[in-house]
Order: structure tokens, then sequence, then C-alpha cells
């Protein structure tokens, strides 16, 4: 006899009686059924009549004779079947979680692929709980994916800091330094600090504190080989855990493939071919903030691409490809301009290649992009072939825009510097034809990290005189932040640039004027009898005079018989720099021109028997102003780059038309020199400070 024709049998007895009156309606649930039907008169058939003790009896019998279909049923499931099916009613849990259910569980567990056998001192339900549910077994809160196999829980954040402890030497020193070693570790790989739970080492500190020292020992020893199974299964469930969680991922990514290979092909049958050939990818569109086609939200979703879902996304996605297409064509024309630009920077290129104007301050090729005459060729509309022949009248005019801009640049220049240097030239005389950039004092730092990979001996700073800084490398360049992707009016550096590093406008904003350095210079000007409003750089480079530090002697001249160190002017700049923090009120002494001049002599007849590491001092002016330009190179690099990309053979390979000497690089430094200086005769009456 099945359950339907019991519940049926009694469906028909209450027609029989439709004339006794019902006086409340019953709610038959699984839990109170039988209750009900017992507490009715038990279960009639259309033969007998059935006792509440025949029905017991029965119902046990039927159980009995169904308990192997259930167990093939059930065996057929998963884990998480299992458990959500335990939780439904009362009497499915009384029968899942009795113990003759353990066969159930573990053929329900054998159709979890690769999931390891249940631990010994574990239940298989628990095995099934900790493995498969999603939520905290503290406080309930969901989508709790995190589990410690060794702790065999699974906490929240907030669970697992209050119900766990670190084990640091505060817990060794408050609980003794072994009994770690007998508590389940956290394993946790994203945190730093070691945890055990606290409900486990109040049970294992209870026991401890009831055994002897030998009954003690003994248990310590079973714990710790228990730790070490633990720990073992603890692996083999998080490689386990590991596997299903990458299994699960690539079959969600294959979903999307799917669908993204749907919508596409639901765009190209659109006419969307072209434009959804040329999408921006990935770091595009994080630096222009939009969004990625395989990141939209309707194209990644893990689901199926059918007709009914196409009918209700097609207008938003049909939307998202003509924002996409008007990106293109914007993207386009400034790939186009670019171009355009490219031959602008070719044509200047060759132009000062062929006049001789590498050794003279020159615009660099961004400048000539903001110039209206350039920029009104360039942005000539996009259905237009522009080619060199049109930029010809640009080349015709380009000494005229370049003489222009030469005379603004030192404008500014000379206004600045007669003003930090503190020139006060007669009234009658007209400020801007002092020709101060030249002077020695003129001294300047730079204060960005684009050059701090060209080295400096003996860590000094690296002082720039004329014309060194105005043709200072990062006058002309800057570094590309993260978010400019292709920056107009510009182009990127080549080899021996650092990364991502732009051409711009020439600027001096970078280099700071050294005011203390300024100093020292006049001070020397003043020890070798020169005027600083007149001296330059260049002629005291020429007189080359050997100055020694009266500082570091103490206040003593030169008198013949005392050691003294003599330096270049440039290198006494260094000196006062490093050794005496620029002092301003350091003294200097110049040697005889005599003893200089025989110093000099013997210091070349040295640098001539001593091999001197190639310098990095030339470029190429075939790539000057051009993309890509190469930074300075040494003679066999130059060669090498001649001949390897302009085609040119290291015997017609011409100094001053094929690569030229780079105008910010300073001359050779000086190795200073000790010796016994002479008095200078006549010696000065009175040393006075420059002012």
């Amino acid at each position: 006899m099945s359950f339907s024709n019991l519940f049926g049998s009694f469906a028909m007895d209450s027609d029989e009686k439709k004339s006794e009156h019902v006086t409340k309606k019953i709610k038959i649930t699984a839990n109170n059924g039988w209750e009900h039907v017992f507490a009715r008169g038990g279960i009639k058939t259309r033969f007998t009549k059935t006792t509440t003790a025949d029905a017991t009896e029965f119902l046990k019998n039927y159980l009995t004779r169904d308990n192997h279909n259930r167990a093939q049923i059930f065996g057929r499931l998963l884990p998480l079947d299992l458990l959500h099916l335990a939780r439904t009613t009362k009497a499915l849990r009384a029968v899942l979680m009795h113990r003759s259910s353990t066969t159930v569980w573990m053929a329900a567990r054998s159709n979890a692929n690769g999931m390891p056998a249940c631990a010994n001192d574990m239940s298989e339900p628990a095995h099934a709980s900790l493995a498969f549910d999603t939520h905290c077994h503290n406080c309930l809160k969901p989508n709790v994916r995190s589990v410690d196999w060794n702790l065999r829980v699974r906490y929240c954040q907030k669970c697992f800091k209050e119900r766990t402890e670190v084990v640091d030497d505060k817990f060794k020193k408050a609980y003794g330094l072994k009994l770690h070693h007998c508590l389940s570790l956290s394993m946790t790989q994203n945190r730093h600090d070691i945890r055990c739970l606290v409900s486990d080492r109040e049970l294992l500190i209870d026991e401890l504190s009831k055994l002897g020292p030998e009954e003690r020992s003994v248990l310590r020893g079973t714990k710790r080989d228990e730790m070490l199974v633990r720990k073992e299964h603890a692996t083999l469930c998080t490689k386990w855990i590991e596997g299903e969680q990458q299994s699960r991922w690539d079959e969600l990514d294959h979903l999307r493939s799917l669908r993204y290979d749907a919508i596409v092909k639901k765009l190209n049958e659109l006419g969307w071919e072209e434009d959804v050939n040329k999408l921006p990818d990935q770091r595009t569109a994080r630096i222009y903030k939009l969004t990625h086609f395989e990141d939209h939200p309707l194209v990644k979703q893990p689901r199926p691409l059918t007709d009914r879902i196409w009918q209700n996304i097609q207008h938003k996605m049909v939307e998202f490809m003509g924002q996409m297409r008007e990106f293109r064509i914007q993207q386009e024309r400034k790939q186009q301009i670019r171009e355009r630009q490219s031959l602008v920077a070719t044509i200047y290129s060759d132009w000062q290649r062929e006049k001789g104007y590498h050794k003279y301050l020159m615009p660099t090729a961004a400048d000539l992009f903001g110039m209206r005459q350039v920029r009104n060729i360039v942005e000539l509309p996009a259905h237009l072939t522009i080619t060199v022949e049109d930029f010809q009248p640009v080349r015709e005019e380009l000494y005229k825009l370049v003489d222009t801009w030469k005379r603004c640049a030192i404008h500014d220049l000379r206004s600045d510097l007669l003003w930090r240097l503190e020139f006060h030239p007669p009234y009658w005389q007209d400020r801007l034809s002092i020709q101060c950039e030249k002077l020695a004092a003129a001294v300047f730092t730079c204060r960005v990290w684009l050059c701090e990979d060209i080295p400096e001996p003996n860590d000094s700073p690296q002082y720039m005189y004329f014309p060194e800084y105005l043709h200072h490398r990062c006058n002309r360049i800057r570094r590309r932040s993260w978010d400019e992707l292709h920056p107009p009016n510009t182009f990127e550096m080549g080899q021996g640039y650092p990364g991502s590093t732009m051409q711009r406008e020439w600027s001096t904003d970078d280099l700071e004027f050294d005011k203390k350095a300024s100093q020292t210079v006049k001070n020397i000007l003043h020890a070798c009898d020169l005027n600083w409003r007149v001296a330059t750089a260049s002629e005291l480079d020429d007189l080359d005079p050997r100055l020694v530090c009266l500082k570091c002697s103490y206040g003593n001249r030169c008198d013949g018989e005392r050691p003294m160190i003599a330096r270049s002017w440039r290198e006494s700049v260094k000196h006062c720099a490093k050794k005496h923090w620029s002092d301003s009120t350091v003294k200097w002494e110049k040697i005889s021109d005599e003893e200089a001049r025989s110093l000099r002599q013997s210091q070349e007849e040295a640098a001539a028997s001593t091999t001197i590491p190639p310098r990095k001092i030339w470029r190429c002016t075939h790539c000057h102003d051009k993309p890509e330009e190469p930074e300075k190179m040494t003679v066999q690099g130059m060669t090498d780059h001649l001949e390897d990309h302009h085609s040119i053979n290291p015997i017609d390979q011409v100094v001053g038309k094929d690569f030229a000497e780079a105008l910010d690089v300073p001359p050779p430094a000086i190795a200073s020199a000790k010796l016994k200086p002479k008095a200078v005769d006549p010696p000065p009456l009175k040393y006075l400070p420059a002012r």
C-alpha cells in the first residue's frame, strides 16, 4: 500500500460523512500529518478499519522496506543537497543526521569530484557543512568564503578575531612554551599572525590541569600527533577547495566567453564589425574612463545569450557601440594629427642639419606645433591628404619663426637672471642687451629626477654653467603621467631616456638658480682679479686658473713650503659646496701662472698615457627633434647607430654633419693636485670679498 492509497482512503471516508459538521480546518504538515490521522481513528481502507497500533506497525515495516530506495536516491545527491534537505523538516533531519545514514553522506561525498575523505574525528555532515556552507559558523553571517581547515571553522572577520587569539611571545609566556604545539593553529595565508581557537586552548588547559606530570606528557604527545594528522588533512582539503574554485572560475569564464562571442556575432550582423574590431583595450578604456567591452554589465554575465535576452539588451548594446564609434573617430583624428606633426618634425630636423644650427639654442619640435603657421596646416580637415610639399611655406619661414622664438626666450631668461644676480646696470644702459646668461656667476642646478641617471663623481653637486644649462635635457623633456596615453603636441623619446619620457616645449622651469654657488664663483673671480659682471664661463675655462682653499689651510697663504691642493675653478665650486656647505666667507688664492702652466702640462701628459673611459657626448643630427630621438652616445655607439639606423658607413660619417657634440655636456673634470705653490708676487694688500 502506498502513501497515496492511504490518503486516498482517508479522503473517501471523509466524503461518506458529509453530514458531519466540521468545526475547524486542520493544516496538515509533514510534522503533524500522522498525528491528525491517528486522532481521527487511524487509517481506513475500503475493506478494513486500521487501529493506531496497526498503523504504527505498518509505518515501521514500510519505512524499513523503503530504506534501500531512499539511500539510493540520496546517494545520488551532493553533500550540499543533503544539507539543504536536512534543514527542511525535522523528520528528514532526524533521518539524515542519524548514524545509520553515514553511507548516504559518503556516497554523496563521492559525487563531489576529488573531495578528500572525512577526518576520523569529524562527522560526515560536519565535514560537508565546513566545505559547502557559506555562512559564519558563529553569527550566521552569509557569504563567508574563507575556511580555516586547521581550525575547522568558517568565521567572518569579526568572529575570527573574537573567537581566536594570537600565539605570540605573550601567549607562550602565559601558557608555556610547548602548549601551542598541542593546538590547531590557523593556516590562513592572508593573515600575518598565527592564531588558535580560544575554546581549544581553554579545553586543553582544563584537561591538563586534571592530570599529573606523566599523564600530561602523554597527553601532549598524543595531541601533537593528532595535530600533525589534522594538518595533513587540512592541506588536502585546502588544495581541493582551491581546485574547485579554479574549476568554477574556468567554467564561468567559458560561459562569459560564449556570451561575448554571441554578442559580437549579433553586432556584426547589425553592421558594427569595424567598430568591434577597433574597440579600445583595457588600458585605453581605463585611462579615458570608458567601459571596456568585456567588462560591460550586459556582456560579462556568465549566462548564455538567447534570442529573448538579445531582444531585451539590443538597444543598450547599440547605444554603447555608438559611443565607441564616436571615441574611435576622435582617436583616429588625433592619430592623423600626430602623423602630420611627425612630418613637421622631420622637416625641422633636416633643416637644422642642413644649416648647421645644432650648436645654437633652438626651439623643440613641440614648440613648432604650437605656432599658428604650423597649426593651420596640421589641423586641416581629416579628408585631406597632407604631404611634405604642403609644409613648404612653413619651411621657408622657419628662420623667422625660430628667431622670434629665440628673442622671446632670451628676453625672459635675462630678465630673471638680472634680478637673481642683483645686477644693476647704469640707467642709460639697456638691461636686456647685457648677455648675463653667459656669466660664470650664472650657476644652475636641476631639481627634477629625469637627469639623475647622469653619473657625477664623488657625489658632488651637478652645477651647470653656460651653455650647459640652456641645453640641459630636462628643459625639453618630461615624464608622461599614468593617465596620458597619447599626449597632444608631443612624441616619445627613444633609447637612453627613462621610460615614458616625452618631448615638451622648451622651458627652464625645472632649473634652479643656486645663489650660494654663484657667490662662490664671485669669490673665485675676485681672487683671480676678474670682474664677475663681465667674466663669462668660457673665458674662465680658457684662463683655467688653479686655486687653493684658504679655509682648508687655516688662513695660511702660498709660501712655497706648505703643501696645498690646487683645484680648477669648477672643482673649487664643488669643493666649497661639499666640504664647506657653500660658505660665502671662504677665501681663495690663485697660484702663479707659471706654476699653473706647469701643472696643466704635467696633467695633460699624464692623461695622454692613461686610458680614459669613453664619454657619452655625441648626438645624432639625423634623429634630432624627431620621434624616438635617442640620448647621447659614445663614439662607438654613434658609429653603430648611424650604420644600423641610417645606413651610413663608418668611413662616410662626418662630424658636424651626421653627429655633433652635445651642448649640455660640461668639460671633463680636472683632477686636483697637491703641490707647494710659491707666493704670488706682489701679494694683494687686503682681501675683499666679492659683492
